[in-house]
């Protein structure tokens, strides 16, 4: 995916591995830096209150990996649902130039170049067992070197 400056929808740290550092993250307020970003913060904040919730009633554990319910069905699906639309928003936003009404997972497996997101890994706090640590997106670095 041959992107040209600025890359919308892209977050960097800086050198010093920070990424607030002497005002120079301010280009993420920029106007062009993403079209209504509010509304995957937002959906992001649901999503996280919607877990929160959950854990109320299981607790994060190795042994509850096999429970089930439509609650969690949907926390589920919503999640994914609203990957996809970042994934979406990122390539329209960076002018990727296919049908948007056929993008696929092959198409969102280009997001890895910018994003990094294979790299990526996710501890939930408190939980208890020996799968603490997920990576999500770890396929996808797999899929780059396959030459997707």
């Amino acid at each position: 995916m041959a992107i040209t400056r600025p890359y919308r929808r892209t977050c960097r740290p800086f050198r010093n591995s920070e990424y607030a550092t002497d005002g120079r993250w301010r280009y993420i307020e920029h106007p062009k830096f993403a079209q209504t970003p509010e509304h995957y913060v937002r959906a992001f904040l649901l999503l996280l209150k919607d877990l929160r919730e959950l854990f109320d009633y299981v607790e994060p554990a190795d042994t509850n990996l096999k429970c089930y319910s439509y609650r969690i069905h949907a926390l589920l699906l919503r999640a994914c649902i609203e990957v996809e639309a970042n994934c979406k928003a990122i390539l329209r936003e960076n002018r990727y130039r296919k049908d948007a009404r056929w993008w696929t997972m092959a198409d969102y497996t280009k997001i890895n170049k910018t994003h990094r997101l294979a790299s990526y890994r996710v501890k939930v706090p408190h939980r208890t067992g020996i799968e603490n640590i997920r990576t999500p997106f770890a396929a996808w670095a797999i899929g780059e070197r396959e030459g997707d």
